[in-house]
């Protein structure tokens, strides 16, 4: 029968105009609640009774409950509108009226079935996240995790990590300083603290996660922590994206200052033999030294035209950066035959080098199979790494040229005992505008485009190049010509 005091409860009809709160807490009430009239239909019924019943109030309100059998005290079974049968227990309370208060609990298997339906639920819910979910006892013992937590290590087999310290799982193991993270994320929340950070996991291939992890606890009714959930959200991704976004813009930066340090370095390289130009060419003109004779005239005039040639070079030198970056470059397909090229380069700069008390060494086979290749280009090749080897050895030093051919194709080294090049280097140099001396009082001239050019000269013959070079231990540089370019001796 229904609890005492139902008797109380008034119908609609007798209900005052001012509030009742006999019929407030009837409304409020989780149990579900309706009332009969004298006339054996329905004139009120509370929320958690529509929702039992499947119907609203405005359908409930003027019928009959034909829908509830048996209709006594005891067991009974609701017919819901969409053929649905729930099994209920009934208790019938009269009111002083002749009216009846109905009041229905539903039966353990009843409640047994909504609440594994409710699990099933909700367990669909947490297993298919993308997240990671577990459940902690206060202390920090794992009393769960999700089908995302677990196949991110690889296992499937919870229970083996069941009652084991989160610390002490798979997720954490692979660094002391992420585990002791966790262990103070975990006191913290045990004093009910909402704990979140960034972190790392290890995953069952090896692979390196980075992780946004919290860890927020639970409390009963009297606000004791009885639980703490971990959750971990994926943001490999998104700090990869930040990595590369920040490297994109220090890259960006660095090809700034490449090209401020290039303006800076090219307007001092077309001054001088501007300067040279200008100045003996007025000195011919202006007859200020007096009557000039042959041969002074014939020095000035050599002066003017060594400086027109060193100017054409370096407009060439940027002639050639650009049309390769624009995709312009055209080879040539010449034989070349590496001795020649060698002896070439030699007369060019041996006087250079001897001026520099440098030592300029050959070493090549007896043998060289010709090449084929843009002579010019590769000629320049050669050019720019010997000066550039002359450039940074010091009196006394040596640059050597060797030269060999295997199965893999033609490879010619220019090594030299000069200053060498820091390893955080080795990457810029092949950069244009770079020098790796911008940072200092620079003792050597040059825009800084010698080795930009010969990368991609190479490259564009399918070619390697490459550097070894360390501080005070001096630089060698290897190009290899692939076996297309070599021609076969007849």
């Amino acid at each position: 029968m229904g609890p005492p005091g139902r008797a109380a409860f008034m119908t609609a009809a007798q209900a005052p105009s001012s509030p009742d709160p006999h019929r407030a807490a009837f409304h409020a009430s989780s149990r579900p609640l309706a009332l009969l009239g004298p006339d054996g239909r329905f004139s009120d019924a509370n929320s958690a009774f529509c929702t039992l019943a499947r119907r609203d109030v405005a359908a409930l309100v003027g019928t009959v409950p034909d829908w509830i059998a048996p209709w006594r005290d005891g067991a009974a079974v609701l017919s819901g509108p969409d053929g649905n049968r729930v099994e209920v227990s009934l208790a019938l309370a009269p009111l002083p009226d002749g009216g009846i208060l109905i009041d229905l609990d539903p039966w353990p298997e009843a409640r047994q079935r909504a609440a594994e339906r409710a699990h099933r639920e909700m367990r669909a819910i947490i297993e298919n996240t993308y997240e990671f979910i577990g459940l902690l006892s206060p202390e920090g013992h794992i009393l769960d995790a999700n089908r995302t937590a677990m196949s991110f290590i690889k296992s499937h087999d919870f229970d083996s990590l069941r009652g084991h310290l989160f610390a002490d799982t798979p997720w954490w193991t692979h660094s002391s300083e992420e585990r002791a993270l966790l262990v103070d994320a975990v006191r913290r929340a045990r004093q009910g603290e909402f704990v979140r950070f960034e972190t790392t996991h290890r995953g069952g291939d090896g692979h390196l996660a980075y992780i946004d992890f919290s860890l927020k606890p639970v409390t009963d009714d009297d606000g004791a922590v009885i639980y703490l959930v971990p959750e971990g959200r994926d943001i490999t991704q998104r700090k990869q994206a930040e990595s590369d976004l920040l490297a994109a813009k220090l890259e960006a930066e660095s090809a700034n200052r490449a090209k401020s340090n290039f303006l800076a370095t090219v307007s001092h390289e077309l001054r001088t033999p501007l300067n040279a130009v200008i100045g003996f060419s007025e000195a011919l003109l202006s007859d200020a030294l007096g009557p000039l004779e042959p041969e002074r005239t014939r020095d000035y005039l050599r002066l003017i035209h060594a400086a027109g040639q060193h100017l054409g070079a370096l407009i060439e030198d940027i002639l050639d950066v650009s049309r390769v970056e624009l995709g312009h470059l055209d080879l040539a397909e010449d034989v070349v035959a590496p001795d020649e090229m060698v002896a070439s380069v030699r007369r060019l700069l041996e006087s250079h080098a001897t001026d520099g008390s440098i030592r300029l060494k050959i070493d090549l086979p007896s043998s060289l199979p010709r090449l084929r290749a843009d002579s010019r280009r590769l000629r320049q090749v050669l050019l720019n790494l010997v000066t550039n080897a002359i450039k940074f050895t010091p009196a006394g030093g040596t640059v050597t040229i060797r030269f060999n051919a295997g199965p893999d194709g033609v490879a010619f080294h220019v090594e030299d005992t000069g200053i060498g090049i820091p390893l955080e280097h080795h990457g810029k140099v092949w950069q244009p505008f770079f020098q790796s001396d911008a940072l200092h009082a620079r003792p050597h001239d040059g825009a800084g485009l010698g080795l930009a050019i010969v990368k991609c000269f190479v490259e564009a013959l399918g070619g390697q190049v490459s550097l070894d070079s360390a501080p005070g231990q001096g630089t060698c540089v290897s190009v290899l010509l692939p076996p297309e370019r070599v021609i076969a001796a007849e």
